[in-house]
């Protein structure tokens, strides 16, 4: 599957690329599961850097996950400000139209974006590829076969 990035007003340009209005971010739309209930579709970054899948905790509050009773980790750098607690839980990710993983992921109050799909839950189920020589910039992912 191709899908080009999501285009993101920025409040103020950069000062070092003052002629950019906008951020291209590589976001794909997800919906999360647990226990027989799934969200809306939440835009999801697509983010290489990201050890883990997180979403903001009111995702698992919405799905009926007692949030603060997962397993606890603290995180930063995706928050804002200090290292946060995470909690994490067993849920179901619906990638797009196509596909469900299975992942541990985690949920935070203060995440600075509704969804990450990180390299543990995201990138060990797809093959991604970021091509940043086309306008807009195009993402590619493609499932990856785990039968063992």
């Amino acid at each position: 599957m191709k899908k080009n990035y999501t285009r993101l007003p920025l409040d103020q340009p950069h000062p070092a690329f003052k002629k950019e209005t906008a951020a291209w971010m590589p976001m794909l739309q997800v919906r999360v599961g647990h226990n027989h209930r799934q969200t809306p579709r939440i835009a999801a970054v697509v983010d290489s850097g990201s050890p883990y899948c997180f979403f903001q905790s009111n995702v698992g509050e919405y799905l009926g996950i007692d949030v603060e009773h997962g397993i606890e980790h603290f995180v930063g750098g995706i928050t804002k400000g200090a290292p946060e607690p995470v909690y994490f839980h067993k849920v179901q990710i619906y990638v797009e139209a196509d596909w469900i993983v299975n992942v541990m992921a985690g949920f935070c109050k203060k995440l600075s974006v509704a969804a990450i799909l990180g390299r543990n839950g995201f990138f060990d189920n797809f093959c991604v590829r970021f091509d940043h020589s086309s306008n807009p910039p195009v993402l590619e992912i493609n499932r990856i076969d785990n039968i063992q």
